[in-house]
């Protein structure tokens, strides 16, 4: 389990939680309770609510708390002088397949399309980008598991928005705290609502062009606008998600995995 010290991460991951817990304290005890009196309608919306919190928590700490995808470290110190200074008749090393690199900063063999994360000072595989929202990098491991974050916070949010617009339409009598909540909930609904549901439309932009943010920004302008030969949509949303049925991949939970993480041993050729 990982847990940065990054102050920018810890705040936001704190503010999340803390919007989580009053949205779920506002709908439960301030608005269904008082109003509903523990009617059939009250029961559904509060089971609907709480099933949408929890599996935002889920989410959020498989995607804060697990391994996104690091590139393992060498046991040994390897001196890669000769690959960085672009030496060839050095064949103490070689790649196992094309493509594969030297980091400059934690010496180590990354696969192709890995990077290095200045805040967590390793090289992440298929990293995405760092965010702080999960104080932790997106990379192939995790990524599954932040686009269900935003996909249960966005879901979250619309609802909480148009149950308390409804609420004020069929009770019109509120006390005042319960319509100070209601406003509170549904500024913060929409901010972070409409936050989390751009990134969401990013993230699956980018399973659909196979290709992440980080991706983007070192390619050139003639190869961002080239044309892609790319296997089918399906087969690329499998391989963030896993196989099995389109309801399986709404789970927050490892039903099978489909990114095993590689060996450190077969990482490097000496």
């Amino acid at each position: 389990m990982l847990c940065r010290k990054d102050p920018c991460g810890i705040v936001c991951i704190a503010l999340t939680y803390a919007m989580l817990l009053h949205c779920l304290y506002v709908i439960l005890f301030v608005l269904i309770l008082p109003l509903f009196n523990e009617s059939l309608y009250g029961t559904l919306n509060a089971l609907i609510i709480c099933t949408l919190v929890f599996f935002s928590i889920i989410s959020h700490g498989r995607a804060a708390y697990f391994d996104p995808g690091f590139v393992p470290l060498p046991k040994k110190a390897i001196d890669f002088s000769d690959v960085k200074n672009g030496d060839s008749s050095n064949n103490l090393i070689k790649p196992t397949e094309e493509g594969w690199t030297v980091c400059n900063r934690c010496d180590t063999y990354r696969p192709p399309r890995a990077h290095h994360c200045r805040i967590c000072k390793r090289c992440v595989r298929k990293l995405d980008h760092h965010c702080p929202w999960v104080n932790n990098c997106v990379g192939e491991f995790n990524q599954k598991y932040f686009i269900l974050f935003l996909f249960y916070i966005g879901a979250t949010s619309v609802y909480s928005v148009i149950f308390i617009i409804w609420t004020l339409i069929v009770f019109p009598e509120k006390t005042e705290a319960q319509i100070v909540h209601a406003v509170v909930i549904c500024v913060e609904s929409c901010l972070f609502g409409i936050f989390v549901i751009t990134v969401f439309v990013d993230q699956l932009q980018s399973i659909v062009t196979d290709r992440s943010l980080i991706d983007n920004l070192k390619l050139s302008e003639s190869s961002r606008m080239a044309q892609q030969i790319l296997p089918p949509k399906r087969v690329l949303f499998r391989k963030v998600f896993g196989s099995g049925p389109l309801i399986c991949w709404l789970c927050p939970f490892d039903l099978n995995k489909s990114n095993p993480p590689i060996n450190s041993s077969e990482m490097y050729h000496v």
